[in-house]
């Protein structure tokens, strides 16, 4: 390879990545330099061998400067190519960007196409159903007005006959006057009709609320009148308890009076007694003849008195029989 010209590039038709890989191989080749056979050293010299290997270092160094420069002008081919590479990587990254964009906006476009064509199906089928429901009407109409004249051929006698009576009479001016009489009878007589309606109804409600209160009211008297029966029967029975009560009282009057007389005789033999006792002991009578529980008390005294008294007579009564028995 001559080392003054550019070295002119021509990549195959494959991915950049696989080639790296042929590039690297290749550089483990070197070319092998064929010396003349009269260059050869015949001998083990020393300095020949020195001097082959200078040589050997001055073919490799020049190879080895080849290299580099090959290899500085095939980085330079190799970084102009990625630059390039990342240049239509971004533009082909935009270009999916905006494809994506114009998609996307497509779809919008085409769902807002498809709704709005949806809708104006609708809105079709609507506006022909109107179409139809409009002629349908006018045809109805037309059949009604068809009728209406028919009818109106059919009146005309009667029209006329109500302009003869308009002429013939004087207290209708036009046959509007007569139709105006007409409709004001026929609504004086609805009205009578319904007031008479409604004072019939407000009878026969004021009827049936009268039937309901002289029942109401029936039950009441029924009620009251057992009531005053249950009343009558506890009253009687009530009487006779309080006759009964009567006479009971009366008893318990009598019973106490005889008691309060067997009292005041009780009383009286007590403080007949307590003035007995007072005397036999000699005692001044000092307690008052009301206060009959000292009086009791005062007798009471007494008669342990006695007792004890007795009781000591007794005992020598019994030790002098004991003695007039010894003797």
């Amino acid at each position: 390879m001559n080392p003054g010209k550019s070295p002119h590039l021509t990549f195959p038709k494959i991915r950049p990545e696989k080639a790296v890989t042929d590039y690297r191989r290749s550089k483990k080749f070197e070319s092998v330099k064929q010396y003349p056979e009269f260059d050869v050293v015949r001998d083990h010299d020393p300095k020949s061998e020195l001097a082959l290997l200078q040589i050997k270092l001055r073919d490799v160094e020049e190879v080895l400067e080849q290299k580099r420069h090959y290899q500085r002008e095939v980085r330079k081919q190799l970084d102009w190519h990625w630059r390039d590479l990342e240049k239509k990587e971004a533009k082909l990254r935009e270009n999916f960007i905006n494809f994506h964009t114009f998609v996307h906006e497509n779809m919008e476009k085409r769902d807002r196409a498809f709704k709005k064509v949806t809708e104006e199906r609708v809105i079709i089928n609507q506006r022909q159903r109107d179409i139809n429901y409009h002629i349908q009407n006018y045809m109805e109409l037309n059949k009604s007005k068809h009728e209406m004249e028919m009818k109106i051929k059919e009146y005309r006698l009667y029209e006329d006959y109500l302009q003869d009576v308009v002429v013939y009479s004087v207290e209708f001016g036009s046959i509007q006057d007569m139709i105006n009489r007409y409709l004001a009878l026929v609504f004086a007589k609805k009205h009578l009709a319904q007031v008479q309606e409604d004072n019939l109804r407000d009878l026969e409600k004021a009827r049936n609320d009268m039937m309901k209160l002289m029942a109401d009211k029936h039950l009441e008297i029924v009620g009251l009148n057992n009531h005053i029966a249950n009343l009558q029967a506890r009253y009687e029975v009530a009487n006779i308890k309080c006759l009964e009560n009567e006479q009971l009282v009366t008893k318990i009057k009598n019973h106490s009076v005889q008691v309060m007389n067997e009292l005041d005789e009780v009383k009286s033999s007590i403080w007949n007694l307590y003035e007995h006792m007072a005397q036999s002991k000699g005692h001044p009578v000092l307690i008052a003849k009301e206060n009959v529980e000292a009086q009791m008390m005062y007798i009471k005294r007494t008669l342990i008195e006695l007792s004890t008294i007795n009781q000591i007579l007794r005992k020598k009564s019994k030790s002098q029989t004991k003695i007039r028995t010894k003797n």
